[in-house]
Formats: C-alpha cells, structure tokens, sequence
C-alpha cells in the first residue's frame, strides 16, 4: 500500500493575519491555497499511489459556493486511487446530510459512527471525525485492528496540549495501539511523534506563525512495515527577518540594511517581516510607510515591525551626569569608538540610569 498523508487545506480561508495590499492580491492567495489542493491530485496520481488519506480540515467554513465544492470533490473522485476523507473541526458541516448529498455517488470514502473502517486487499483504514471521537470509541476501533493486514488510522486533534479545545488523548495511549500508521491532522507544523505516528501539517502557509517548511507525506506499508517521508511543496514561505539598526543609521542606510537581509529569490516569492530592532536616532529615518513604499517595488509581500528604542544622545547625557560614572564611561568610549564598544557602553548607561530611578 502506498499512500500520500495531507491535512489542514482550509479551502475558502479568509486570511487575516496577513495585511495584504488590495482584494486583489488577497484573493489570489485564496486561489494559490487552493491549486496546491490540485498539486497534491496531481502528485498522487503521479506517484500512482493507492490511497490519499485527507486527515481533516479540507475546508475552513461552509461558505464556499456549493458548485465549487461540488467541483473539487469531483476532483477527488476522478483519482485513480482510494480517497479517505476525515471529517475535522473546520469542516464539521460536511457531516449535514445537505452537504453529503453533494458526496454521493462519488468514490470518496468518509467515515461515521457506524461506518468506521474501509476494508482494501491486503489493508484496514480506519477514521474517527472530530466531533464523534472519544476514547472508548478509539479503544473498539483497536480491537479491531490487531489483524495480520496492514492498518491505518486518521484522526484530527491535538495529542500534546490538553489545553487545545481539540484534544484527543495522549502519544503515549496512541502507540500503545496496534495500528501501523496513524495519519494525524489539526496541528500545522509538519511532526513524526514516532515514526508511525505523524502530522503532516498544511501544504501551504497561512501567516507569520507558519515559518517552517510545508508539504505533505508519502508512504509505503507492506507486510505492516512503515517507509513514510515528508515531500516540501509550499509554493511561497513565510519568513521573519530581524535587522537591527544603530543610532547613526540614515534612512538610506536602513533601505540597505533590509535589502542586505532578504535573499533575491525570497524578495520575489515570500511574505517576509522584517521586525526593526536596535537603536534609531531620528523618527524621520524610520517611516515605516515610506519604507514600505520604496521597498515594495522589490519584494512579492513585505511588512515592517518598529521594535526600535530612541538612540541616547551621548553629549546631553555627558552633560547632566559630569563627574559620574556615566560621564567616565562616555569618555572612555569616545577615546576608542566602535560598534561593539558602543553596545556595551548602552548597556552599562541604561542599568546605571535604572538604578537611579529606582533610588529616587
């Protein structure tokens, strides 16, 4: 049995987290989300698999037009292979008898209380929709797996935070049970939690907090023997660039400095923030929307986060602390100046000038 591991589409998103430019540049990230939907189609019937497991979240609401999910099912079903679609939080509509309606007749198989286990020639796939999971149900379905053919599980929820709305149980209870792959789905970040427990995370991004690679997994199972690898797929990463910045930084400077950041191939393909650190000396050198403005022309999508502090003025500050230890350690540095010398020296300013307001 061979078979391609996917999860998490979240077809027909509305993405928020990203402040995209216009409508426009919105909805053609929607339809990107979706052609990897049609990439990963066309990967299982390259790879000539023998099933797709979809553990969960194919779609994010039910508000995409009922045609265009229609289309998409059609998709599925026009496979070579079995297709085994898992019921997640995300799309909990699906199990409404309105929407099942719109999967009969198609060679898509979906799991319920009463239909939980599909039976191939030589493997058992098993399923447990979200809402219909409990562990008394997850034990029956055990029992019926300790079998000689292979055995694969599909779930959608988290089994490592007890704190997810979402929790299934622990990884520990999972490998205790004789299923030979479990197909998890819910989590985003791609994990093996052993090597025959995984999940497969989404195939593509969809914000800042999604900064590691994307794909799906493929898998051989014979004679209960377990070969299953992550295949990178995404077609745009997100990415967060940290630039920190010195007092003496000119606006021309800070335009270098992100530049210097970003490789060519992620300035045209990837969202990237770049989050501002260090010391600025004047606010005109840190005109977010000018720089964004000027920048843009470069990059696909870029943001810019200020988690910059105003730079000390040196001479001021010599001024009001004469005959202190401040004064001492500004004179020190201007005798021997340099970008390291300069770090130190704000450092030691700052938690001298903390101690004195605390003694005031």
């Amino acid at each position: 049995m061979k078979f391609l591991h996917t999860a998490d589409l979240h077809l027909n998103i509305t993405l928020k987290s990203a402040s995209f430019r216009d409508a426009k540049a919105h909805e053609n990230r929607i339809y990107e989300l979706q052609q990897s939907f049609y990439r990963i189609i066309d990967a299982a019937n390259e790879e000539e698999v023998d099933a797709l497991l979809l553990a969960g979240d194919l779609f994010d609401d039910p508000y995409m037009p009922l045609q265009e999910m229609e289309k998409l099912f059609d998709k599925l079903a026009a496979l070579k292979c079995e297709v085994f679609l898992l019921i997640g939080n995300h799309d909990v509509f699906l199990q409404n008898p309105s929407y099942q309606s719109l999967l009969k007749g198609k060679n898509i198989h979906i799991f319920t209380k009463e239909d939980y286990k599909v039976e191939l020639d030589d493997t058992l796939v098993f399923g447990i929709n979200t809402r219909d999971f409990s562990e008394a149900f997850l034990q029956k379905l055990a029992r019926e797996a300790n079998t000689e053919k292979n055995t694969i599980l599909l779930l959608h929820g988290d089994v490592q935070n007890k704190q997810d709305d979402h929790y299934l149980c622990d990884v520990k209870t999972l490998e205790s049970l004789p299923f030979d792959y479990i197909a998890l789905g819910h989590i985003h970040k791609h994990a093996f939690l052993r090597s025959h427990i995984a999940y497969s995370g989404n195939p593509e991004p969809l914000d800042f907090s999604e900064t590691d690679k994307k794909g799906y997994i493929e898998g051989t199972l014979e004679n209960k023997r377990l070969d299953a690898t992550f295949v990178p797929m995404q077609k745009r990463r997100f990415r967060v660039k940290k630039v920190a910045l010195s007092g003496s930084d000119t606006f021309v400077d800070i335009v270098e400095r992100i530049k210097g950041e970003v490789d060519e191939d992620q300035k045209r393909n990837d969202f990237v923030r770049v989050e501002l650190t260090g010391e600025i000396d004047s606010a005109e050198n840190l005109d977010l929307n000018k720089l964004k403005d000027l920048l843009s022309e470069e990059f696909y999508y870029i943001e810019l986060k200020d988690e910059t502090t105003p730079a000390i003025d040196l001479s001021a500050l010599k001024e009001t602390y004469s005959d202190s230890i401040v004064a001492h350690l500004i004179e020190q540095y201007e005798k021997s100046p340099s970008e390291k010398g300069y770090d130190s020296l704000m450092l030691a300013i700052r938690a001298l000038l903390r101690t004195e307001e605390r003694e005031s």
